[in-house]
């Protein structure tokens, strides 16, 4: 049975703020504190929450019971990017899209009501694993389309539902942020990197987080139509290294040693320079 969580928040994330290894949802208390802290920055630093597009039609049928509230994803969003785009760049309307396109996918039941893709043409894939049409991804759920080409005694896609997928995933972090890093070309494909990180405050596969920082990154290519719709997605990342962190089997400090984050976040600096000022 899924543990109850204090309303929709981020896509039915689970695990606490802090470390604590439990896994336990956030209390309603935590929640709203993230919601008052998110307006505060907001405020203080100009700073404009991510565009999840789609989301005010009555009619959705959602699959929590109600439109999701992602005030803990977007707080850690904007205090932890690596990037900070500017307004009507590519890159910030490929995130934006990206973004709504994991919403619709994660809290919209009825497919066809996914507005950020190709009803028809949308397929999708990652590290060259099976190709899912529109109905079959929608029906496995995100993680066990990009972890599907993963070893299956690391991650088990075959065997694994859309339910036990993102219990899997939520236990382990309050939030789980996604940036666009570059953008390499503009429609109809766009090619781009990208970062997805965490903070691991609860558990996974029995490991308990110590509160470390977690990382993917990756590179992606997506064909759009004229309406900016997704049609066909190819995703690239080690699967492997993220598993095995979350495991407990690697550090954080051995993986992604091609990467790094650019150069630290915009939010620390922004916050370091109008102290200085002060």
């Amino acid at each position: 049975m899924t543990p109850a969580v204090p309303s929709l928040a981020q896509t039915h994330m689970q695990g606490p703020l802090v470390v604590t290894g439990s896994g336990a949802a956030l209390t309603k208390e935590e929640l709203e504190a993230v919601k008052v802290e998110l307006e505060e920055i907001k405020k203080t630093y100009g700073l404009k929450e991510p565009v999840r597009s789609f989301m005010d039609d009555h009619e959705i049928k959602w699959r929590f019971g109600g439109k999701p509230d992602y005030s803990v994803t977007n707080l850690m969003y904007l205090k932890q990017r690596s990037t900070n785009h500017a307004d009507g760049s590519l890159e910030q309307i490929v995130e934006n899209l990206v973004k709504t396109w994991e919403m619709e996918r994660s809290h919209k039941l009825d497919y066809k009501a996914h507005q950020s893709v190709d009803q028809e043409k949308f397929r999708i894939s990652a590290n060259g694993g099976k190709v899912f049409d529109n109905v079959e991804a929608n029906q496995v759920g995100n993680y066990n389309v990009l972890m599907n080409a993963c070893p299956a005694n690391l991650y088990d896609a075959q065997n694994t539902t859309w339910e036990q997928s993102h219990d899997k995933f939520h236990a382990a972090f309050a939030a789980f942020p996604w940036e666009v890093l570059e953008v390499f070309s503009g429609p109809p494909k766009v090619a781009f990197t990208w970062r997805h990180w965490g903070t691991f405050t609860g558990e996974y596969d029995g490991n308990k987080g110590e509160g470390q920082l977690v990382e993917m990154f990756g590179f992606g290519t997506a064909v759009v139509n004229d309406k900016l719709q997704l049609m066909d997605v190819d995703i690239y990342y080690n699967a492997e290294q993220f598993i095995n962190v979350l495991r407990g089997e690697k550090k954080p400090a051995e993986v992604n040693g091609n990467w790094k984050s650019n150069a630290g976040c915009p939010f620390t600096a922004m916050v370091k320079k109008m102290t200085i000022s002060e």
